[in-house]
């Protein structure tokens, strides 16, 4: 397990990147879907300094040769960082996270970077399977009472679904949780869904 030098965070590696950084919706329309209709008070200026952060994240791992061939998806939100993505071993998830943990202003930094497994992920069929499964995740998600989807984007690596995004509260967040569990080929969840940090949001309203 590594340790993060962002407020001690953890990032994850299972078992099993073109470098290309995800860059599919990476800036401000993203991050704007993830916390659509929240109502959780983030600023229009809190999102320009997450997008700012997010293409900070994105240029280093870019700018790292080590790095070419991997698929990458980056967040930031509330200055919390955030990659996911497979990666060839161990030691080059430590690379990628040590690269991640020198971009300035992130107030944590967690990544789940599984080392992709030649006997499933190089598979035809295996990249088609996250896809079917993370729509049917989406659309449990969007069923759910008391879940409005728009706030959470999924991540789907070897069955397993990371969540990020800004939830309403708890209820909210256990809700979402108990969505993604219910999907029939999910193995594992990692639940990364925030909480409005209002302590947060209320310095940065006095500072802006």
């Amino acid at each position: 397990m590594l340790t993060s030098t962002l407020n001690r965070v953890s990032p994850l590696i299972g078992l099993g990147i073109a470098v290309v950084v995800l860059c599919e919706g990476c800036g401000g329309e993203r991050y704007r879907t993830v916390v659509d209709a929240a109502e959780v008070g983030l600023s229009s200026l809190t999102l320009a300094d997450d997008y700012r952060h997010q293409r900070h994240l994105q240029e280093a791992l870019l700018a790292e040769p080590a790095f070419a061939g991997l698929a990458l998806t980056t967040y930031v939100i509330m200055d919390h960082g955030y990659v996911v993505g497979h990666v060839q071993s161990p030691e080059q998830a430590e690379a990628v996270y040590q690269a991640a943990s020198k971009v300035e202003g992130l107030r944590s930094l967690n990544a789940f970077l599984p080392v992709k497994r030649p006997s499933t992920f190089d598979a035809v069929g295996k990249g088609s399977s996250d896809a079917a499964l993370k729509a049917q995740v989406e659309a449990a998600l969007a069923r759910t009472p008391g879940v409005v989807d728009t706030r959470v984007h999924v991540e789907i690596l070897d069955d397993r679904a990371v969540l990020l995004g800004v939830v309403s509260g708890r209820e909210e967040k256990t809700r979402a949780e108990q969505a993604v569990a219910s999907t029939l080929g999910i193995k594992r969840i990692i639940n990364w869904l925030l909480l409005p940090d209002t302590e947060y949001l209320a310095i940065r309203s006095q500072v802006f």
